[in-house]
């Protein structure tokens, strides 16, 4: 799996992931995220809203990989930003699709105040 951290004007960090996201990576997908997450331009006074996850680039994606996507978008929440995955590769795409998690993840819903949401 490789991994691109780009910070883009709004503020927000645009974090690109390719190739298989699966059991085998998504060690290497949270070790990187927590990173970006860290990075000035999400820790300071003046941080943007959140991540951009872009996932063109991922060829393969088990249960795992969408697992760990929810994980770094629990840990973006719970740091008091917004990450979506505002592009996704065909792979990517229809396992959101098939586990209902689509919608959730590209930002077009929103759980309710208080609603756990699994990770």
């Amino acid at each position: 799996m490789g991994n691109e951290i780009i910070t883009v004007p709004t503020r927000h960090t645009r974090y690109t992931v390719t190739g298989e996201l699966d059991v085998a990576t998504v060690h290497d997908l949270r070790r990187r995220f927590t990173a970006a997450l860290d990075q000035p331009a999400l820790s300071g006074p003046d941080s943007g809203p959140g991540l951009d996850l872009d996932l063109t680039g991922v060829t393969f994606m088990d249960a795992a990989g969408l697992g760990a996507v929810m994980w770094c978008r629990r840990r973006a929440l719970d740091a008091g930003r917004a990450c979506i995955v505002d592009a996704a590769s065909p792979a990517a795409l229809r396992l959101m699709r098939l586990t209902g998690t689509h919608d959730l993840l590209r930002g077009t819903a929103a759980a309710p105040v208080g609603t756990a949401i699994p990770v």
